[in-house]
């Protein structure tokens, strides 16, 4: 069973997750993102986290290079542009905010990796649902909702306390016995599952002009998409400092 009921956002989220691409594998990420360094600095670097082996600045460097790529494929005006597959299998979901938040759930995934966040998918590239609740609460983050901030915090003490006790990768399944992680969480998705279900609405009705609704939406995008990246990238730097 899910840790997070709301079936609207949970559908959703896995729906995009399907999308060729979008689901990013944590080591291969860890190992490309950081190809420099030795052996035993990987080794340390997938084990426990970046930060054991990087400084602040290479770290925020990584994150600046990925909200950069992301922020230029996703604002490119055809909405299957840099995508795998196109959206034959979102057929319900507009393609414009299918295109959004393909790029948003995968700029999630990759900084919380590089903040030191465990796997959030499965041996079978599935999200568990530890990963429900910290992409929920990262993408919550990202559209300011209420709550996603503390949740944050909350998870990143938990993550804090395991990676003293064993390796980050062995943290699944731990942040859901916490009763107050899996309640903000709830909130949260609560939340997301009412904005995408209005997002859909309004994107079907703007199909009436599809050249002008296609400028408009690369507009707001350019115009939201970073800086919505950065918020998250922020929140996950301050807890990083300062997990407690």
């Amino acid at each position: 069973m899910s840790g997070i009921m709301n079936t609207t956002w949970i559908k959703f989220l896995n729906g995009i997750l399907k999308m060729p691409g979008a689901r990013v594998d944590r080591v291969q990420f860890l190992q490309k993102t950081f190809s420099h360094l030795s052996a035993d600095e990987m080794r340390i670097c997938i084990e426990e986290k970046p930060s054991k082996v990087l400084s602040e600045k290479e770290i925020d460097a990584a994150a600046n290079s990925i909200i950069s790529s992301h922020t230029t494929k996703v604002t490119a005006i055809s909405a299957a542009s840099g995508i795998p597959g196109g959206f034959a299998m979102l057929a319900t979901i507009p393609a414009d905010l299918a295109n959004y938040y393909y790029h948003v759930v995968s700029v999630g995934q990759k900084l919380g990796y590089l903040y030191g966040y465990p796997d959030m998918l499965d041996a079978n590239e599935r999200l568990t649902p530890d990963g429900e609740v910290m992409l929920t609460a990262f993408i919550g983050v990202m559209n300011q909702v209420a709550v996603a901030r503390e949740l944050i915090k909350k998870i990143a003490v938990e993550v804090s306390k395991r990676i003293s006790e064993e390796t980050a990768t062995r943290v699944a399944g731990k942040l859901l016995q916490k009763q107050i992680v899996s309640q903000s969480a709830e909130m949260i998705a609560k939340r997301l599952g009412t904005q995408v279900t209005t997002k859909s609405g309004g994107r079907i009705l703007s199909k009436a002009v599809p050249l002008l609704s296609g400028v408009i939406c690369g507009a707001m995008t350019y115009a939201t998409f970073r800086p919505q990246a950065k918020r998250l990238h922020t929140a996950l730097k301050d807890t990083a400092s300062n997990p407690n």
